[in-house]
């Protein structure tokens, strides 16, 4: 296939709503323009414009709608574009940006060759887990722009329908360089986030390595050295996209409302606090699974051996209001799930209108340990399937939903008070 034909098939892509979205970000559809909202910032990616198009009106709208959330926002117009809408972005108050090539590169059919004097060792983070911070120093702080900052890219998180993949140049035992791609198995393209060096090395073993694991061509966006550097390992210009700013008058959030929990920077050191001070053993015979701090009670989720109606969506309700209540302005709630992905969510800026949902499966345990925790460990839930109980300690969030789970559940089979 052709760049041209490549290029079209990306093209087709652009103003459609995804059947998957990220965590804690609200996708809205105006007409050929698809706006995406995070809460921090925002991003407006359109289909090509049909001849008619009321153009000022079309970007008036995003700006309102954005206005309306205090978010700053990103328009990308690419070469091949109305010129009218670069005119119109100009004229209702937006500033021109970076501008870049958009490149191209199609998968290789084996694994690529590496040269003996190569200096790289390529490897998956995953593979050198214990570096993940010295990673994310180095990819956060690496020249941009990038054309998803790895901040972004790991708060975006994977899905049934895509992954993130993180790789990075080993050399005397250390992390020296890092380069970060996305799957999306519902597009045409693997999407290169960013490189954290435009070496030559990195540059070109690096992104033959992502061309191998799956058939699917890598879509890139590069100027200056990174662009020479990607042209060289086999990139193909495409065509070339400008970006288009636009800041609100009002003061933008500074986290997203939801956020996934990556398992190397953030959902697995956070179990592995909750191993050591918990003192938790997952076991289906060795009961109770963990040893609760003081105060805590724990309730058994069958007791009355009758049915309740509704009752996990009961229990979720109680425990939601109880964590409204016991944690602070800003302060964010983690969701895990054991051997599964997990989440941090705001209680006061998720399951609202125009706002994301709240992400995880609830309280109740389906099969599997779920917990609600703050990240200081002070105070949450522990829901064990094998045992059947809902635990739930730190005293101010003990005090607002101990009456209404006894009464729906009965009184507590264990109380640890202070």
């Amino acid at each position: 296939m052709d760049m041209g034909e490549r290029w079209a098939e990306y093209d087709a892509q652009r103003g459609r709503v995804p059947s998957w979205h990220p965590v804690g970000v609200v996708v809205q559809a105006d007409g050929p323009v698809v706006r995406r909202h995070y809460g921090t910032h925002g991003t407006a990616e359109h289909a090509p414009l049909a001849p008619g198009t009321d153009i000022a009106g079309l970007v008036r709208r995003q700006q309102e709608a954005f206005a309306a959330r205090d978010e700053p926002v990103e328009w990308k117009v690419y070469g091949h574009d109305a010129p009218d809408l670069g005119r119109a972005l100009i004229a209702a108050g937006f500033t021109p940006g970076w501008e870049r090539s958009v490149l191209i590169a199609e998968e290789l059919p084996d694994s690529p060759d590496v040269s003996p004097q190569s200096r790289n060792e390529i490897r998956s983070l995953y593979s050198v887990q214990q570096q993940a911070e010295r990673a994310r120093g180095i990819a956060v702080g690496s020249p941009g722009p990038h054309a998803v900052p790895y901040a972004e890219m790991i708060a975006d998180g994977t899905s049934e329908d895509g992954d993130v993949y993180i790789d990075v140049r080993v050399q005397h035992g250390e992390v020296t360089a890092v380069g970060w791609v996305h799957t999306d198995l519902t597009r045409p393209f693997k999407i290169v986030g960013g490189l954290s060096s435009d070496d030559e090395d990195f540059v070109r073993d690096c992104t033959a390595h992502w061309r191998t694991p799956t058939p699917r061509p890598l879509l890139a966006e590069a100027g200056g050295r990174l662009r020479e550097r990607l042209l060289e390992a086999g990139f193909v210009e495409a065509a070339t996209v400008r970006s288009y700013h636009w800041r609100p008058a009002g003061t933008s959030e500074t986290t997203r409302p939801a956020q996934f929990l990556d398992w190397l920077h953030d959902d697995g050191p956070l179990w592995e606090r909750f191993h050591r001070d918990f003192d938790f053993t997952p076991s289906v015979t060795s009961l109770p699974a963990i040893s609760a701090p003081v105060p805590s009670a724990a309730w058994h989720l069958h007791a009355h051996h009758r049915p309740v109606p509704d009752l996990p969506e009961q229990i979720d309700a109680i425990v939601q209001r109880g964590l409204l209540t016991a944690t602070g302005p800003g302060e964010f709630v983690h969701w895990l799930d054991w051997q599964h992905d997990g989440y941090r969510y705001d209680p006061r800026r998720t399951d609202l209108p125009g706002r994301p949902p709240r992400p995880g499966k609830g309280t109740y345990p389906h099969g599997d340990y779920y917990l609600h925790l703050t990240d200081d460990l002070r105070l949450g839930t522990f829901g064990d399937p094998w045992e059947q109980t809902l635990t739930v300690w730190g005293p101010s969030v003990l005090s607002a939903v101990e009456a209404e789970l006894t009464e729906l559940l009965g009184e507590p089979i264990r109380r640890r008070r202070g």
